[in-house]
């Protein structure tokens, strides 16, 4: 029987704290297809926001795009000779724009609506996990 996953609550959790979720002790998680997609997805977010730091090299053009229902993020790194293009959901750009701005990424940051997002996903990640019944066991 597979569990029901709220993908993109995972996709947030798994992009803001990678080892959320540790494959080698949730062996029988991994192999549900929608965590498998949420851990993919988490990786491409986090390398974005590597690549906006400017970690691997100069980053132009940079620009946000709205899109319907979501915004496609484009710039390149001319070091590397790569033009990204991304089309990610709102609430994957709120994790870009978050974790961009801890890094000190110039102009992007996270704002309310984007924090109410993130927040609103890890109250559902949360409410799946059930950790309201970890505690009582606990305590």
């Amino acid at each position: 029987m597979r569990l029901p996953v709220d993908r993109e609550a995972l996709v947030v959790g798994m992009t803001l704290v990678p080892g959320l979720v540790s494959r080698n002790r949730s062996f029988a998680l991994f192999e549900n297809p929608d965590v498998r997609r949420a851990r993919v997805r988490a990786a491409l977010l986090r390398g974005i926001v590597r690549q906006l730091t400017g970690t691997q090299g100069r980053v132009e053009s940079f620009g946000v795009f709205a899109a319907t229902g979501a915004r496609e993020m484009r710039y390149s790194l001319p070091g590397l000779r790569i033009e990204r293009r991304a089309l990610l959901s709102d609430v994957e750009y709120a994790c870009v724009a978050y974790l961009a701005g801890r890094a000190g990424v110039s102009g992007l940051h996270a704002d309310d609506s984007d924090r109410a997002r993130i927040d609103a996903a890890l109250l559902r990640l949360a409410s799946g996990l059930k950790l309201d019944e970890i505690d009582a066991d606990n305590g």
